[in-house]
């Protein structure tokens, strides 16, 4: 048999249920509900941790009742969207295709569709308190479809007082029991004051976070009541096409869904998908320019176009002729000469040796000298000049 798991996050608490049925309907298997601190820093990082181990714990539970996890609805508070954006990528990024992202305000009216019948009241108001906030479901019964208003408050259990006791006071529509649901710690003192000021009972219901979190299951089959049978087996047999691109446009959507978290959580649920906004389309703002004020300025009468001039004769351009190309005569190729080659230049021939030095006159100088001296003659003195010869007559 088919579940539905429903979570919610809050500023200070995380709760989960596990509903029988594909529609919820049915009783509650299993649930469990922890305390968390506001988000500061890395918290929210934490928070988102334990809401993920949560809803395994959840899935192993429904497994343990032998029960397949038909659809998981996930809805947050406003101080909680950082927390529950980091939660529903880390599941889409773990392989869950069946988590369905889901308003408070959905998950408010769909628990008030339920809480009212149960009460015995035709016209109820539900009033969701979460810290400073607080979310009011007037219910009514009358028509054959229930009737829903919802109405935001600010400022915490005293706003919720005075809006309720001007309801009765002024407002024609008036119910006949209020529910508040919310923390333990503030349902007392609340409760106690409200049955002294309103004119019908008051019923305290502690333990927001598991009411939330079965609106959540009941607002996530709404969300998915258009699919049967045949649908599931096309878009299994068409999952192994698209699987890879749904998941990216998915968590692409998430992504813009943790970069506003911080300023006001109706917009991100605006980037998580278009089924968060039932019957409504929104259509781009285009800003246009105010046209700018001409002063207009009457024409000049036309002015008389000139008499038209006479076409010119076309000229013709006489294209030159050219003069025949004279092919000019090929020259025959002159008779190629053998030259004999040349002969080789001999050396050039070597130098004369030098000429001997002439014979010396007296090569034995000492002998000479002493062979004149035996004869009686000087070697030192000079010989006497020769006259010259005598001239010819």
């Amino acid at each position: 048999m088919d579940t539905v798991l429903g979570l919610s996050l809050t500023s200070t608490s995380v709760g989960w249920v596990l509903v029988e049925g594909r529609d919820a309907d049915g009783t509650i298997l299993d649930h469990d509900d922890f305390e968390v601190r506001p988000a500061t820093g890395l918290q929210a990082v934490y928070t988102s941790e334990q809401a993920n181990a949560a809803l395994l714990d959840a899935q192993a539970a429904a497994t343990g009742h032998d029960q397949r996890l038909h659809v998981v609805g996930v809805t947050w508070s406003d101080e909680a969207a950082a927390e529950s954006a980091l939660l529903l990528e880390s599941l889409t990024d773990a392989g869950f295709d069946n988590i369905v992202p889901v308003r408070l305000h959905d998950a408010c009216d769909m628990l008030a569709r339920a809480i009212a019948p149960m009460i015995g009241y035709d016209k109820a108001a539900v009033c969701v308190l979460d810290g400073e906030s607080t979310i009011v479901v007037m219910v009514d019964l009358c028509d054959d479809e229930a009737q829903t208003a919802i109405k935001q408050l600010s400022g915490g259990p005293g706003a919720l007082v005075h809006w309720l006791t001007a309801l009765f006071d002024r407002s024609t529509w008036q119910p006949g029991g209020i529910v508040i649901v919310g923390p333990d710690d503030d349902l007392d003192a609340l409760s106690r004051q409200l049955k002294k000021t309103l004119p019908v009972p008051v019923i305290a219901q502690p333990g927001a976070e598991l009411a939330l979190a079965r609106g959540a299951a009941l607002a996530s089959v709404q969300s998915t009541e258009f699919t049967d049978d045949a649908m599931t087996e096309a878009v299994d047999s068409r999952r192994h096409d698209n699987g890879a691109s749904r998941q990216t446009s998915y968590a692409g959507a998430l992504t813009m869904l943790a970069a506003g978290a911080v300023t006001f959580v109706a917009s991100l649920s605006l980037a998580v998908g278009p089924h968060l906004v039932p019957h409504r389309s929104v259509q781009p703002v285009v800003h246009r320019a105010a046209p700018a004020r001409v002063a207009v300025v009457p024409a000049p009468p036309p002015v008389a176009p000139p008499p038209a001039r006479p076409a010119p004769k076309p000229v013709v351009k006489e294209e030159p002729v050219q003069a025949p190309v004279v092919q000019q005569p090929v020259a025959a190729p002159a008779p190629v000469v053998e030259v004999p080659a040349a002969a080789p230049v001999p050396p050039p021939a070597p130098p004369p040796p030098p000429a001997p030095p002439p014979p010396d006159p007296n090569p034995h100088p000492l002998l000479t000298k002493l062979l004149q001296r035996l004869h009686g003659q000087d070697p030192d003195q000079q010989p006497p000049p020769q006259p010259p010869p005598p001239a010819q007559p």
